[in-house]
């Protein structure tokens, strides 16, 4: 796993309040998980329409770098 994602596993741990109440709506799926990514989060939400404005924006600005990048990122389980 590279830097950029360990360091968004990271985040996503740490900062889970914060992106869960800027980036989801009430009834998204929830940041906070363990060993997975911002990204992988952000696919999940978008797959189930549960996307803030913001997180959408976030999505659309990730997609300019990577297209569908987010859902390409889905953790597997």
């Amino acid at each position: 796993m590279n830097n950029s994602a360990n360091l968004s596993k990271l985040f996503n741990f740490s900062y889970q309040d914060v992106l869960n109440n800027v980036l989801i709506k009430d009834d998204g799926i929830k940041f906070g998980g363990e060993n997975e990514t911002i990204s992988s989060v952000i696919g999940k939400n978008l797959l189930k329409n549960t996307l803030s404005p913001l997180g959408n924006l976030i999505n659309m600005i990730l997609n300019l770098f990577d297209p569908n990048h987010a859902v390409k990122s889905i953790k597997k389980l």
